[in-house]
């Protein structure tokens, strides 16, 4: 295991506190005559301390005397009321607990005020914490790397041997600062693309997904569970080793392509050209009805050996079902899920939302990232399919595992 010590984030990361916060800020506000904030406002104002919150929820030019005022108020109210409206996001205790298991120290830090932030680790994960600090007087706030310098001088780890878990521009500046690696959560209240320009190291999309990048991954059980189902099996550590391993393996062949981010993303298409006969549609040409090998990604893998895709048109996952001689199913880390379960919960609810948006379709999944499992004429999910074991007219079907995020 490369880290001894997890950092995280407590609001939008461990915590959905909208809710309460937005109660308290109102008690705070609403007494003055001001507008109730709504739950968006305040989650785009949240991140940088209580009293910063406090600031962006009143009119411009409030003097400090009065700001101190409202905060007042909202401490007393947020310090009786802070676990109303307040839940862990599904899946972070399972993701704490196997942290936990493989005997990481595990610590949050928050830029809320201490007291509430230890209340809240105290009462929502009992057991699973070692550390738990907030904002407190003296000690300057995230991104500043001074607390958590301190965390990792208590818990005994050094920035190499430590990873920082968050969902803001904050945290991501607050890992950099420090000089440890980051991981930049989507579930909470700041963007993918927020995150990815603060330079989150990676990106999570679910919980689930925190296992592998913290704990990496058990590459061999992955790969006895689908051989067990018949499957061919590869893992590289990088895109570079993997695009090599697929210019050997097809070289002096005809290759199709179907549609993937991953297979672009990975330049696979320019890099085969120079030792294979390539075919791909979204190059401008027309599809290759008698390749010899097929070259495809899938949208959700699982640890127990299954691979699932989604589809529209469906020529992907019918190319991937019959017609050619071989298969590479290539796929990113981001794609292996615990369960098949949880493989197909990504596929709809991460994969095919992402793939709608890079399209510009017109369906509900685009607004919101879920599946609604509508009847537009414009959803681009026709097809779902399992892949159990490889169809019986293949002579070799392989999953080429790459440990790198890649697609979607």
């Amino acid at each position: 295991m490369k880290y001894t010590a997890a950092i995280f984030d407590l609001d939008g990361t461990l915590l959905n506190t909208l809710g309460d916060l937005t109660d308290a800020v109102n008690a705070a506000i609403v007494p003055r005559g001001l507008a109730p904030a709504t739950e968006s406002q305040v989650q785009q104002r949240v991140g940088n301390g209580i009293r910063n919150l406090i600031r962006l929820s009143m009119p411009d030019g409030t003097s400090d005397a009065d700001i101190d005022d409202c905060l007042a108020v909202f401490r007393a109210h947020y310090n009786e009321n802070l676990m109303n409206r307040t839940v862990p996001y599904d899946g972070v205790t399972e993701v704490l607990r196997a942290c936990k298991d493989a005997g990481m120290k595990i610590a949050v830090l928050s830029n809320k005020y201490d007291p509430a932030s230890k209340a809240l680790t105290a009462h929502y994960f009992p057991g699973l914490i070692d550390l738990t600090l907030g904002e407190r007087p003296g000690v300057p706030r995230k991104p500043d790397p001074a607390s958590c310098r301190e965390v990792m001088e208590t818990l005994g780890a050094s920035p190499e041997e430590t990873i920082y878990i968050g969902d803001s521009a904050v945290d991501m500046n607050t890992a950099k600062n420090a000089g440890i690696f980051s991981i930049g959560v989507t579930w909470g209240y700041r963007s993918r693309e927020v995150l990815a320009g603060a330079g989150a190291g990676v990106l999570a999309d679910r919980p689930y997904e925190l296992v592998t990048h913290i704990l990496g991954m058990d590459v061999d059980s992955v790969q006895k569970a689908f051989t067990r189902h018949g499957f061919a099996f590869s893992c590289f550590d990088t895109k570079e080793q993997a695009v090599c391993y697929l210019a050997e393996q097809c070289a002096g062949k005809r290759v199709g392509f179907g549609g993937s981010m991953t297979l672009d993303e990975l330049g696979a298409y320019d890099a085969l050209s120079k030792t294979a006969e390539v075919h791909w549609h979204w190059k401008g040409e027309a599809p290759c009805v008698d390749a010899e090998v097929f070259l495809t990604s899938a949208n959700g893998l699982s640890a127990t050996g299954e691979a699932v895709n989604l589809d529209g048109a469906s020529n992907r996952v019918a190319a991937s079902l019959y017609g050619a001689k071989t298969c590479f199913m290539v796929c990113g880390i981001n794609k292996l899920a615990p369960t098949l379960e949880a493989a197909i919960e990504r596929t709809r609810n991460v994969a095919a939302p992402r793939n709608a948006q890079r399209l510009n379709r017109k369906t509900p999944c685009v607004m919101d990232g879920k599946c609604h499992d509508c009847r537009s004429p414009e959803r681009i999910c026709s097809s779902l399919v399992v892949h159990l074991a490889p169809p019986l007219s293949f002579e070799r079907y392989e999953i080429v595992l790459i440990q790198e995020p890649l697609g979607y």
